[in-house]
Parts: structure tokens; sequence; C-alpha cells
């Protein structure tokens, strides 16, 4: 056997590469009223209060009632995601290295997106409740139900996004996972796809921010779909250019987009302890 074919020997590795668990984003892409191909640095959602039935006599004058009109303007800003891969290093590995970037480059948008509708949710709840030394309860969710009833949110297209630790407490509620309370299998898979008319849509924990969070107290969110805007200027596009001066391949994400809270009738903010 000869010693020295140690200092040829080949290295083999595998052609799967491994990235690290992280959100693929758009968790809230069509979870709130959005408007695409946005002209300008602003975007204006217009609303309209109400008028109301009043008693009149015959051939009575009337009086006119303004019915409120107003806007709420949401700030377009440009995001970007670059990296890049050397064009002769690339030939180290075994596998696309270009392909494999412009994945992370597309995650990295779509978890800038739902921060960005997240930051304007969390930025204007029309109530919050406090914490009260609980993580998420029955009671502060049907609490979240009480309020959109009271303000008349249409119950379809309701949504309510929490942490995984939001969503451990609650299914501690015997209300969420026995049959005595619920027969139409709330329980999918070990989460509450949709109960009570929210839909659940569970945040993971993300570099861009995730859901608000102070020390222990984390901040969950409900909102009705027509109450939060998002204006895209720059629709998603992920590119590969090549770049001559830096033997480089520059792999960048671009999007411009900004949303804002139209009526915070429609938006509640719910703080948890998650130490608890």
């Amino acid at each position: 056997m000869s010693i020295s074919l140690t200092n040829v020997q080949q290295t083999e590795f595998d052609r799967l590469v491994k990235a690290v668990y992280r959100s693929k984003g758009h968790l809230l892409r069509d979870s709130v009223r959005t408007k695409t191909d946005v002209i300008g640095a602003f975007i204006e959602f217009r609303k309209v209060d109400q008028v109301i039935a009043v008693p009149t006599g015959y051939l009575q004058a009337v009086t006119i009632q303004d019915p409120n009109y107003a806007k709420a303007t949401a700030t377009l800003q440009k995001y970007t995601a670059p990296t890049a891969v050397d064009e002769v290093q690339e030939l180290t590995v075994n596998f696309d290295s270009k392909m494999e970037n412009a994945m992370l480059v597309a995650q990295a948008l779509g978890r800038r997106s739902d921060q960005i509708d997240i930051d304007a949710i969390a930025a204007d709840p029309g109530d919050t409740i406090a914490n009260g030394g609980t993580n998420m309860t029955y009671p502060k969710y049907t609490r979240v139900m009480e309020f959109f009833d009271n303000n008349a949110v249409p119950l379809e297209e309701r949504f309510f996004a929490m942490s995984a630790s939001n969503m451990r407490s609650l299914m501690a509620a015997e209300q969420f996972t026995s049959t005595f309370y619920t027969s139409n299998h709330v329980i999918d898979r070990a989460r509450i796809r949709e109960y009570l008319g929210f839909n659940v849509i569970i945040i993971p924990q993300m570099t861009e921010g995730g859901l608000p969070k102070t020390g222990n107290i984390r901040t969950a969110l409900a909102w009705h779909k027509m109450a939060v805007g998002c204006g895209i200027g720059k629709n998603f596009r992920t590119e590969i250019n090549y770049v001559p001066q830096n033997t480089s391949y520059l792999i960048n994400g671009i999007f411009s987009a900004g949303a804002v809270v139209i009526d915070n009738r429609g938006t509640m903010a719910v703080d948890c302890d998650e130490s608890v």
C-alpha cells in the first residue's frame, strides 16, 4: 500500500444543500387588501364612515349628513436582497450555487413582505388586550372576537397571527381540543387552522423581526382583510446578472412596497407573556 496516496485522495461531498430552517415568507400575502403597479412614492386607501336613518315628518326638510370620507396613506420603500457567486469559485462545488442563492433571495423578499404588513398592523391596532400575566388564552381569543363583532367587522376574511408559543398555550384550552365544544376538526396536524371565524397564521421567528416582542411579552395581531392596505410599486423580482469587474454573478431581489391600516376598528393587538 502506498502511504503517499493520501496526498492525492479525493473528497466526496453530497450534492444536496441544506438551507437553514426559515420562513419562506408570503404568509400574509392574501390576508390584506393589495394594490399592485403603484405609480409614485405613496398610495392612498380611501374609506367612508356612515350615515344614519333618522325620523322625518311628512314634508319636513331634511338635514344633510356628512359620511366622513377619509384616507390612509402608505409610503412605499424599496427593498433589495443582494448576494454574489464568484464565477471561478462556483467550479469548486458540485451544486448550482446561483440557484440556491436565488431561492434564498426570494424567501428574503417574502419575509420582508410579511414584515411590512405586520409592522403596519402593530402600529395602529384599534385596541390592545394586556398580557395579564398569561400567554394566549381562550378568553383573550374570544375578546378579540367580541371586539370585531361589536364593530360589525364581517365574519369572512378575519385573520389572527400568533407565535408558536401562543399556539402552544392556546391548545391547552379544552374549548379548542374537546369535541364537546367542537366537532369540525379545528385541530389539524396539531394546528388550529380556523376557529370562531378567524384564520390562524403562525408567524415563526424571523430575522426581520416577526411579531413584536419586548422581553417576554409577544404581541399577537388580529385584523380583517379590508382593514389593512398594502401597495406594491415594483413587484417581486429575482434576477441574476454577470458583473465582469468582479468576475461574479450578482443575485439580487428587488421590490418596493408599503402598508397601512385603513380602519383600525378592524385591527387588534393581544399582548401575551411567553414565559408562562
